[in-house]
């Protein structure tokens, strides 16, 4: 996937703000939960203190009281106990402690509360307590005085509430907070690694042709800027680097063209005297041959070059490229009359071309002499067509073919399948990627398929102007 780091951070980014989400919603809820319990126990607290002072201004005598007073007192008591509670899902158990032994009286929605009510409570401090009573949570309120224990309980729905109002915080709220945490998440994503991708573009772009192109220049002193400062360093070092080898070369391939244009005219000259022997005639015809490679190799040296620092002059002008690839195959013919070869034309549309006809020539012909060197029979087929916006042209032939492990490596400089065969044949290992050269030079691709024993078939494509 294109750019899989992006979208990690991506997760990344949602993962921690969900995360951190999730914590604080688990904080609220915890606050929310101790909250509404501290206003149940300030509640329970105030109808704790009215039902205190209840008993003690009005019905304190049933510590002492006894017989049917006690009696009438007692449902007096237990009467405005029930009507204190009416409608607040509370009940109240005064456990008093008398001259006859604990006495208890209870009100409110729980009947008979006496006897749900675990013996450890009247064993515990003061304060709020949780218990459950027939699968009901309460809030029980404790509060121990002289004349006994006051037990208060009401209905507690804390727990309930936070319950519903999470149900509608997760069923609303956390798949439209997912959508923003997501789409936050990949805007933060995309704005971080936005240097990364500025970079990569441009390192995309890069070619020995375009030494002089840097990357974005991130004006923050952060990683990636300090990433692409460094890079950038780097890249002037390089192309310094290169730049000098290119001069190198041309330098070199400059200075050796004069010499040996020299020695092949005085070895020509040489040649041509009549009173030398069979063997110096050999033996200068030898050196004739290797000079002229030389000669060969310098001049592709030197274009190499040139292509390199984007300093050969191309001559772009408007001609017929059926007419070039025609003549082309007559020079081809010419070429293999002393092979047993058929050349054939199979196919050849009417093409008017922009481009730099010399060019255009010398890669016809590198890559025809490449299949005149390796056919030793059969045939050599040429097709030019046009068709969907397009110039294909096909060299097609059924020579000896390139091993599959040597196809990637094709089209580097000096690279050969068989050296000491090609050196024998006068090959120096540049003409194909010369070829190239003049391919790419008019925004064209070159792609070659071969087989051995079958054959090798190339093919190049030209945008139609």
């Amino acid at each position: 996937m294109k750019y899989a780091i992006r979208t990690q951070l991506t997760f990344l980014i949602a993962f921690v703000f969900l995360a951190l989400i999730f914590f604080f919603m688990i904080t609220g809820a915890i606050a929310l939960y101790f909250g509404l319990n501290e206003t149940i126990d300030q509640q329970l607290a105030i109808e704790s203190k009215r039902m205190t002072e209840l008993f003690e201004s009005e019905y304190c005598d049933l510590l002492v009281e006894t017989g049917d007073n006690r009696k009438l007192l007692r449902d007096e008591f237990v009467e405005d106990l029930n009507e204190m509670c009416q409608y607040k899902h509370q009940f109240v158990l005064f456990s008093l402690t008398t001259n006859n032994g604990r006495r208890v009286y209870s009100g409110g929605e729980l009947k008979n509360i006496q006897l749900l009510l675990s013996k450890v409570l009247f064993t515990l401090q003061d304060g709020c307590y949780n218990q459950r009573f027939n699968g009901r949570f309460y809030r029980v309120y404790i509060n121990r005085k002289g004349w006994g224990r006051l037990i208060l309980g009401m209905e507690n729905e804390t727990f309930f509430e936070v319950v519903d109002e999470f149900k509608e915080i997760f069923l609303i709220g956390i798949p439209i907070i997912l959508v923003l945490i997501y789409l936050g998440g990949k805007f933060l994503a995309r704005r971080a690694m936005r240097p990364v991708v500025a970079t990569a573009e441009t390192a995309d772009k890069m070619s020995l042709t375009n030494l002089e192109q840097r990357f974005f220049e991130y004006n923050k002193n952060d990683e990636f800027g300090i990433l692409t400062k460094t890079l950038n360093n780097m890249l002037a070092r390089l192309e310094t680097g290169i730049r000098r080898i290119q001069q190198f070369t041309q330098d070199a391939a400059h200075e050796l063209r004069t010499p040996l244009t020299i020695l092949r005219g005085e070895l020509e000259l040489l040649y041509q005297q009549s009173d030398l022997s069979e063997e110096y005639q050999s033996a200068l015809q030898k050196a004739l041959d290797r000079t002229i490679i030389l000669n060969k190799i310098v001049d592709d040296l030197m274009l190499l070059a040139q292509s390199d620092s984007g300093q050969y002059p191309l001559h772009k002008t408007s001609f017929c490229l059926d007419q070039v690839i025609k003549e082309t195959l007559e020079d081809v013919k010419i070429l293999g009359e002393s092979y047993p070869i058929e050349v054939v034309l199979s196919q050849c549309d009417e093409i008017e071309f922009w481009g730099d006809e010399q060019l255009i020539r010398r890669l016809f012909l590198n890559l025809a002499d490449n299949a005149l060197k390796y056919t030793q029979q059969g045939r050599i087929d040429f097709s030019l067509k046009s068709q969907n916006n397009e110039i294909e042209i096909k060299i097609s032939d059924t020579g000896i073919g390139i091993p599959e492990e040597d196809l990637p490596h094709i089209f580097d400089r000096f690279y050969r399948v068989d050296k000491a065969r090609t050196t024998a044949k006068g090959g120096s290992g540049l003409g194909l990627s010369i070829s190239k050269w003049i391919v790419e030079a008019h925004d064209g691709q070159i792609q070659i398929e071969s087989t051995l024993s079958t054959g090798t078939v190339i093919t190049i494509t030209f945008p139609q102007s």
